[in-house]
C-alpha cells in the first residue's frame, strides 16, 4: 500500500500518526529535534514527531532542503519553522497536510481574512485552507516561538508586531519590551536601557553597529522600524555572542527574501499630522522582494519621512548656590540658598527628513552552501530655527521667598538682562552598515564567516548648539522680573517690569556669538568565524568555537568659536553709532509668529514670544566668519574638544550544548567561556598645542552558562549565570575638555577608566498556556565591579576661566563596586476563549522593578544614588482587537523618575527625570485581502517631560512635544 502511494505521488514522502484531526494536531505543543536535512527525509522525521499526516509529492522537494526545529512549540509553528525559506505551503486535505507549491495553493485560500488566518488551524479551519497564520495574534505567536527556541533569556518581537504599532524608529519598537526603557529627544525615542543598564550592545544581523553618535552610539531615532524581521533582546549572553553587554545585546534582524514568497512588494503612504507644527507632512515605505528560482533572492526596502515638527520647552540653564539673597527677609544674606540661572522660553520649527534604505543578496548554491550580502544606510536630516527667550537672573532679590530645601522658589529680581535669542541647529546623521557571511552546513557540521563594516558620520547642532547672535538690551534698557515656581506648573510663572518694549528688535545690540558645530566621523569593521560539530550520543549534543576580531576608530570634537561684538564692529557697523544692531546682522530676520508659547499649560507668564529666522551660513558668509574648525588654535574652543580613540578587540570562545533527561524532565542548554584582549590608544590635546597619548589594555576570561528545564511541555525553567563586561562609552576616555560657557560646566574624559565588569545570575519561568498567550516571570541580580562613578570638581581652566570664571567640570573615574537587582512579569493572552466577537480580543502587559546599589553620593544630601537612568518601576499595558475587517491596538509605556547625572551642590546637585506615560495607538481596515487603511497615533496624551535638580521644585526643565497623526493607506502582494 505503501509503495503504491510513493508510486501514484511521484516518490512521495508520507508519514500518518496519530489520531488527531489536523486542526487538533496543529494546534497540539510537541517537542521536535528535527535536523536541517533534505526535503526528503526531514519531512517524514517531522510529520513523526508532530503526530500528523503530510503527503509531499517527491517531485516538488527534490532539491529542497528544510530547516532544523528543534524545542517545543505547537506543530502549525513548527511547520512553519521547518519549511521556511522554501516554496512549499501545507494545506489541509481531509485528514492530512499536502505539500503544494505556493503558487498552486487556491485563491479562496489566499483570500482568507486576517482574523481566520490570525485563528489558527485550532479554530478549525476547512480544507483547501493554507495553515499559515497572521495577524497581530500570529505575530505574539512568533515571538513565542523564537523566545522558546533561544539558547538562552530573551524576549523578542516580530517584524507584524513591530508594524501595528506607530513607531517611528526602532527604540519606539523596543519600548514594549520588558525591561526595556527608552528616553526620548524632541518627541522621538532615542536611547534605551535594559533594566536600568545604558551599558548595551546593539547589532544588526548580529554585527557591531557604529553610528554617528558621540561616542559612536546608533542615532537610533533615524532607523525605521519597517526594515526590521524581528528585534531579539538576549539578557543572557552565551559564550560565542560578542562581549559588551552589561544590560542586554539588541539584535536587530532584518528580512531575508529566501524566507519569504516568490515574489513579494509591498509598502505604505501616509500622511503625518503634527498639531503643534499645525503642519501635513508625509512618510512611506516600500519593500520588493524576489526569488529567482529556490536557490537565489533579492530584496530592497525603502523608508522615508519628510514632516515638519514644533516643541516647546522651559530651561532654567541649571540652578546656582548663592549666599546673596535674604531669604528670610531680615535683611541679611543667607548662605547656600539656589536661585534659578535663567527662564528660558523655547519654540523649536524642525523640518525634518529621514531615510532608510536596506538591501540583501541570499545565495544557496547548494543544499549545504549559503551566501548573503546586506547593506543598510540611515540619514536623518532635521533643520531647526528656534526662538529662545531667556530672562537671566541676578542675585538682586527683593522679597525672596525660600522653601525648606534652601530653593528660591519665587521672588523679584532688579535689573534683570532680557534676551530674545534666535537660533539656526541643524542635525545631519549618516550610518552605513555593509555586511557578508558565508555558511556551510551538513548534517553534523557547521562552518560559518562573517564580516563587516560600519561607518557614521555627521553633525549634532542641538538643542541648544551651532549658531546664534547673542543679544542684550541696548544701553539705557533695564528690567525686573518676578518669578513664582510654586505652581508646580510645567513653566513657572514670570512677569517683566521693564523700560522698554522687549519685543521690539530695534531696543537690542549684539553682545556676541555663539558659534558651535559638533561633529563625528566614527567607523569600525569587525569579521568572526565559527564552527560547530553535532555530536552522537551523551549529553554533549554539539560543540562550538570560533573566534573574532573588531576594531573601532572614533573621531569626534565640539569646536566653538565665540567672537566678541567689538571685533565686528569694523566690518559691520554700518551706521557707525559703535554697536551692532539687529537689523546690521547678516541673516537674521525677526518677526516670526510661532504662536502662543507652551499650548494649553496653565500658568501666568509671557505666551507671545519674540520670533524669527536665522540662516547661519549667511551670516558666516556676511561676517567672514569660517566655520569652527577643531584644528584652529585661535577659536575659543578648538583642539581641546577632539575625541580620537582607536580600539582593538581580539575575542574565542569555546562552548558545549547539552541536552537529556532527568527523573523524567527533560533539559537542555549550553556552557562555555569566551577570552577577549581590548588594545585602546587615546590621543587629545592638554592645551590648544600639547598632544597626549594614552594606552590600556584589558583581557577577561568571560565564562557563562545556561540551563532550561521543562517541566511540562508548556512550562519551563530557565537558569543562567555569567561573567560580563562592557566597555565604557568611547566619548568617555577620551582626554578631551568641552566646555558649557553658558552653564559654566564642562565634560573632561578619562583614558584611565576600566570596563564595567559584573557577575549576574538570572532565572525565569514561562508558562505558554495557550495559543498566542503566555505568563513569565524574572528574577535576575548582577553584581558590578568597578561602577564608572561621575565627579564634578570647580576648577579655574587656563584660557577658558580667565575670560568666563570658574567651571565646574564632570570627569568618570573608576569607582567602587555596586550591585542591581529586581524582577520582570509579562502576560499576554489572545481571549479566543470568549464568545464572538470578545474572541477577538487580546492583551499584553509587562512591568520591571529594578533597584540598584552604587558607590554614588549625593553631594548635597550625602546619600546614596541608585545607577544613572534606572527607572525602579516601569510597565507596558497594549490591549487590540483584530477581525476580518478591522484591527485596533492600543499601548501604553510608563516608567517611574529616574536620576539622570550626577551634579555638584555648586550647581544644585543631582538631575533627576520625572516619572512619564505615553499612550500611543493604531488601526486599520482591510479593504481587500491586499489593500488597507491605516490610522496610527503618537504621543496622544501630549505627556509633559520634566526634569528637576535635587527636588522637585527646583524645575530646571520640561517640554511638550506634537501629538502627531498618521493617516494613509498600506498594500502587499
Amino acid at each position: 500500500m505503501t509503495h503504491a502511494r510513493i508510486h501514484l505521488l511521484g516518490t512521495a514522502a508520507a508519514i500518518i500518526c496519530g489520531v488527531a484531526s489536523p486542526a487538533e494536531a496543529a494546534a497540539q505543543v510537541r517537542r521536535f529535534d528535527v535536523p536541517a536535512q533534505a526535503a526528503q527525509t526531514g519531512i517524514p522525521m517531522f510529520a513523526h514527531q508532530a503526530g500528523i499526516q503530510i503527503l509531499a509529492p517527491g517531485a516538488i522537494t527534490e532539491g529542497l532542503r528544510v530547516n532544523r526545529v528543534k524545542g517545543s512549540m505547537e506543530v502549525a509553528a513548527a511547520l512553519r519553522l521547518l519549511l521556511s525559506g522554501t516554496d512549499l505551503v501545507p494545506v489541509k486535505v481531509g485528514k492530512a497536510f499536502v505539500l503544494k507549491r505556493r503558487a498552486a495553493v487556491t485563491q479562496a485560500s489566499l483570500a482568507e481574512t486576517p482574523a481566520q488566518q490570525a485563528s489558527g488551524p485550532a479554530a478549525g479551519t476547512q480544507a483547501g485552507e493554507d495553515i499559515v497564520v497572521t495577524g497581530i495574534r500570529a505575530s505574539l505567536q512568533e515571538s513565542i516561538n523564537a523566545k522558546r527556541e533561544a539558547q538562552s533569556i530573551v524576549d523578542v518581537i516580530t517584524a507584524q508586531d513591530i508594524g501595528k504599532m506607530p513607531d517611528q524608529n526602532v527604540a519606539e519598537a523596543m519600548s514594549r519590551v520588558t525591561g526595556v526603557q527608552i528616553s526620548r529627544r524632541e518627541g522621538d525615542g532615542s536611547n534605551f536601557t535594559v533594566r536600568g543598564i545604558s551599558q548595551n550592545r546593539l547589532e544588526i544581523n548580529g554585527r557591531n553597529y557604529i553610528g554617528p553618535g558621540n561616542g559612536g552610539n546608533a542615532a537610533l531615532e533615524s532607523v525605521s522600524p519597517e526594515i526590521i524581521s524581528s528585534i531579539l533582546v538576549i539578557k543572557s549572553p552565551t559564550a560565542d555572542m560578542p562581549e559588551g553587554a552589561l544590560g542586554a545585546t539588541v539584535n536587530l534582524k532584518t528580512k531575508r527574501p529566501l524566507d519569504l514568497k516568490d515574489f513579494v512588494a509591498a509598502g505604505r503612504l501616509q500622511g503625518a499630522y503634527a498639531d503643534q507644527a499645525d503642519h501635513v507632512g508625509y512618510r512611506g515605505s516600500a519593500m520588493v522582494s524576489k526569488s529567482f528560482g529556490e536557490r537565489f533572492g533579492l530584496l530592497a526596502s525603502v523608508a522615508y519621512s519628510d514632516t515638519k515638527t514644533q516643541g516647546h520647552s522651559f530651561d532654567a540653564g541649571g540652578w546656582t548656590q548663592t549666599g546673596a539673597i535674604d531669604g528670610n527677609g531680615d535683611g541679611v544674606d543667607d548662605p547656600g540658598l539656589y536661585r534659578p540661572n535663567r527662564f528660558m522660553a523655547r519654540i523649536f520649527d524642525r523640518a525634518e527628513q529621514r531615510l532608510t534604505v536596506n538591501g540583501t543578496a541570499q545565495w544557496r548554491p547548494t543544499d549545504t552552501l549559503e551566501i548573503i550580502l546586506d547593506a543598510t544606510f540611515n540619514h536623518l536630516k532635521r533643520q531647526r530655527n528656534s526662538v529662545n527667550y531667556q530672562v537671566l537672573f541676578n542675585n538682586n532679590d527683593t522679597d525672596a521667598i525660600v522653601n525648606d530645601s534652601n530653593t528660591v522658589v519665587a521672588g523679584t529680581f532688579t535689573g534683570v538682562t532680557v534676551r530674545p535669542l534666535i537660533y539656526d541647529e541643524p542635525t545631519d546623521l549618516k550610518s552605513t552598515l555593509l555586511g557578508g557571511s558565508v555558511k556551510w552546513e551538513s548534517d553534523r557540521a557547521r562552518v560559518s564567516f562573517d564580516m563587516s563594516y560600519a561607518h557614521g558620520k555627521g553633525s549634532d547642532g542641538g538643542p541648544g548648539a551651532s549658531f546664534a547672535y547673542v543679544v542684550v538690551p541696548r544701553t539705557g534698557n533695564t528690567a525686573n522680573a518676578s518669578y513664582d515656581f510654586r505652581t508646580g506648573n510645567p513653566v513657572p510663572d514670570l512677569s517683566i517690569d521693564a523700560n522698554f518694549n522687549p519685543n521690539d528688535p530695534s531696543q537690542y545690540r549684539l553682545l556676541s556669538i555663539f558659534d558651535y558645530d559638533a561633529v563625528t566621523r566614527n567607523s569600525g569593521y569587525d569579521g568572526r568565524l565559527d564552527w560547530e560539530y553535532q555530536t552522537e550520543g551523551g549529553i554533549l549534543s554539539s560543540v562550538e568555537t570560533g573566534v573574532r576580531y573588531e576594531r573601532v576608530k572614533l573621531l569626534a570634537a565640539d569646536p566653538q568659536n565665540l567672537p566678541v561684538a567689538a571685533s565686528l564692529l569694523a566690518a559691520d557697523d554700518t551706521n557707525g553709532d559703535g554697536i551692532l544692531t539687529v537689523d546690521e546682522l547678516p541673516g537674521l530676520s525677526y518677526g516670526k509668529d510661532y504662536g502662543a508659547f507652551f499650548p494649553g499649560a496653565d500658568g501666568a507668564f509671557p505666551r507671545d514670544l519674540l520670533g524669527g529666522t536665522l540662516d547661519k551660513w549667511a551670516a558666516r558668509d556676511g561676517l567672514g566668519l569660517a566655520r569652527p574648525d577643531p584644528s584652529d588654535t585661535t577659536i575659543t574652543v578648538g583642539p581641546t574638544s577632539i575625541k580620537d580613540v582607536k580600539q582593538d578587540t581580539l575575542g574565542a570562545y569555546v562552548k558545549g550544548n547539552f541536552e537529556g533527561e532527568f527523573g523524567g524532565l527533560h533539559y537542555s542548554g549550553n556552557a562555555g567561556v569566551r577570552y577577549v584582549s581590548t588594545a585602546r590608544a587615546t590621543k587629545g590635546f592638554l592645551s590648544p598645542t600639547a598632544t597626549t597619548m594614552i594606552k590600556a589594555d584589558f583581557s577577561y576570561w568571560l565564562p557563562s552558562a545556561n540551563l532550561s528545564i521543562d517541566f511540562t511541555d508548556d512550562l519551563t525553567l530557565r537558569l543562567a549565570g555569567a561573567e560580563v563586561v562592557a566597555r565604557p562609552g568611547l566619548n568617555q576616555v577620551s582626554a578631551s575638555f568641552v566646555p558649557n560657557t553658558v552653564s559654566m560646566t564642562g565634560s573632561r574624559g578619562n583614558p584611565n577608566l576600566r570596563p564595567f565588569e559584573a557577575t549576574q545570575y538570572d532565572a525565569t519561568l514561562e508558562w505558554y498556556f495557550a495559543p498566542s498567550s503566555s505568563l513569565t516571570g524574572a528574577v535576575f541580580y548582577k553584581k558590578v565591579n568597578s561602577f564608572t562613578v561621575n565627579t564634578v570638581t570647580r576648577e579655574f581652566i587656563p584660557g577658558f576661566s580667565e575670560r568666563f570664571g570658574l567651571f565646574d567640570i564632570s570627569q568618570p573615574q573608576n569607582g567602587e563596586d555596586g550591585d542591581i537587582k529586581g524582577f520582570e512579569l509579562a502576560y499576554q493572552q489572545a481571549f479566543r476563549f470568549l464568545p464572538a466577537p470578545f474572541d477577538n480580543l487580546g492583551i499584553q502587559a509587562n512591568y520591571t522593578y529594578v533597584d540598584s546599589s552604587t558607590p554614588l553620593v549625593d553631594s548635597i544630601t550625602g546619600e546614596k544614588l541608585p545607577l544613572p537612568g534606572l527607572s525602579r518601576d516601569s510597565y507596558t499595558l497594549i490591549g487590540y482587537y483584530e477581525d476580518d475587517i478591522f484591527s485596533v491596538r492600543a499601548a501604553y509605556t510608563y516608567r517611574s523618575k529616574y536620576l539622570n547625572s550626577v551634579g555638584g551642590a555648586a550647581s544644585g546637585g543631582n538631575t533627576y527625570i520625572s516619572a512619564r506615560g505615553q499612550l500611543d495607538a493604531s488601526a486599520q481596515i482591510n479593504l481587500t485581502p491586499n489593500l488597507r487603511l491605516t490610522f496610527e497615533g503618537i504621543n496622544l496624551t501630549k505627556a509633559i517631560d520634566r526634569q528637576y535638580l535635587g527636588e522637585p521644585d527646583r524645575l530646571t526643565f520640561s517640554a511638550q512635544e506634537d501629538r502627531r497623526i498618521f493617516f494613509g493607506v498600506a498594500a502587499s502582494f
